[in-house]
């Protein structure tokens, strides 16, 4: 399918915006002519009737690709029916996955999913996601790119922060790269004249395959590679593997908490390299339906018994507010804790960020 544009039409209240209502009566017009081509059909509440070919719901939007706007995101709570020949797979609230064409009801708010001679009924409120079985790679994908600046003339400081991610979500596989640079550098002058320059930097990144059972379970591998020079760490790979269970999954947000074990390869400044097995937990918070605001936050926990009880703490947060077309202003935070720094002044790093970029889902 072609690339298209995307509008957004949100309603601010429970009655249809007058957007929304033009944009459907716009469609409802010609729809004689592309129910020729046997596409899907979207109800909204108001009664007026939008026409095309449905992509996707995700995050409360469905996405319907249209003739006359290209594709439109209508908001999930301003439909009445859908109904579709093709085969599409849904996700409910509670992670159960049901196959089937969208067969048409006449109650308002319900969604029927036909395979064969089976037939499932959802209520709207239960349904999480929905994508067409015939869609692309690209199309089940999301993730973002951010970069942030500071120079400061007063001090000589200058740093560069860079954040990416890049999520795919299967029928029953989901594949999760993150990726995070920081550098600073910096000049200071003594009382003799003599200029001292500073730096440090901070990289690191992720790739996380989770495998999705019937429910709300998961299972999940992770790979970690990090490297912090303000933490006297140059090199950490971290092998885990977690059990995970979706507390909240709805169209308006994602809580999950997991617990597993890892196996921890690191090497210090001036130190030879050590291996620990350690207990990790991990939380994770997304909420997508705050207007244009998104917010994520990932907390992990690390503990090793064998190695005196040490303890250490990841905090990864992100909020973005969208101005244009995907393009999105971020605010972004990273903590890093350790009770057994090997010096004194390396047990605790943070950055907090103020960045511009572009995101897509």
């Amino acid at each position: 399918m072609r690339k298209a544009r995307r509008h957004r039409l949100r309603s601010a209240s429970a009655p249809l915006s007058f957007a929304v209502a033009a944009v459907a009566a716009t469609i409802a017009v010609t729809a004689p002519g592309i129910y020729a081509q046997n596409l899907d059909r979207v109800v909204l509440r108001n009664g007026n009737p939008v026409v095309g070919e449905i992509q996707e719901l995700r995050r409360g939007d469905l996405s319907l690709d249209t003739d006359e706007m290209s594709v439109v995101e209508i908001d999930w709570d301003d439909i009445a029916f859908v109904t579709s020949d093709r085969i599409f797979e849904v996700t409910d609230v509670g992670g159960f996955q049901y196959f089937g064409r969208l067969e048409a009801t006449d109650q308002q708010r319900t969604l029927i999913v036909v395979l064969g001679a089976v037939a499932d009924t959802l209520a709207f409120s239960e349904v999480v996601e929905m994508t067409y079985i015939g869609q692309g790679f690209l199309t089940r994908t999301k993730g973002f790119v951010d970069v942030g600046i500071n120079l400061t003339r007063a001090n000589s400081l200058a740093s560069l922060l860079l954040k990416g991610r890049f999520a795919y979500r299967g029928q029953l596989w989901d594949l999760d790269w993150n990726a995070e640079t920081y550098f600073q550098r910096q000049e200071t002058t003594t009382g003799t004249g003599e200029v001292l320059k500073e730096q440090t930097s901070r990289n690191s990144t992720s790739v996380t395959v989770k495998r999705f059972f019937g429910g709300s379970w998961a299972a999940t591998t992770t790979s970690d590679v990090e490297q912090n020079e303000e933490l006297s760490l140059d090199s950490r790979l971290l092998l885990i593997l977690r059990g995970e269970y979706f507390l909240i999954r709805s169209q308006s947000m994602e809580f999950s908490a997991g617990l597993g074990g890892a196996l921890n390869l690191e090497t210090f400044t001036g130190e030879e390299r050590t291996s620990s097995a350690e207990i990790t937990a991990v939380t994770t918070f997304d909420a997508f339906d705050i207007g244009d605001l998104d917010v994520s936050t990932t907390v992990s926990t690390f503990i090793a018994p064998a190695d005196g009880g040490r303890f250490r703490l990841n905090v990864d947060a992100r909020l973005s507010w969208e101005i244009f077309n995907d393009f999105v202003v971020a605010f972004t935070a990273t903590e890093r804790y350790d009770s057994e720094p090997p010096t004194v002044d390396a047990g605790r790093d943070f950055t907090y960020g103020l960045t511009i970029g572009w995101s897509w889902d």
